[in-house]
């Protein structure tokens, strides 16, 4: 199943090596599409009952690179349910 992508560069994510025991079934340090990085987060996630609305990513835990920006009238706002926590 493929996620919705934007155009332009693809964005990739890789899993840092030293938190790979945390994210069973990624392949650590290895680029990979970070829509289908997500997908496999969810999915996971899904699987281990974790509650919907939950960050399943920790971003320090991965490296992105590539894609383009967030479109201008995103800039600056808070777009996931938790960050308004």
């Amino acid at each position: 199943m493929k996620s919705r992508r934007s155009s332009g560069p693809e964005r990739e994510a890789r899993l840092k090596l030293q938190f790979a025991d945390l994210y069973p079934g990624i392949v650590a340090g290895e680029w990979m599409p970070a829509w289908l990085l997500a997908e496999q987060l969810l999915a996971s996630a899904e699987r281990q009952g974790v509650a919907p609305g939950e960050r399943v990513c920790v971003p320090v835990h991965f490296e992105f690179r590539g894609g383009g920006g967030r479109p201008a009238e995103l800039r600056g706002l808070r777009t996931r349910a938790v960050d308004a926590r």
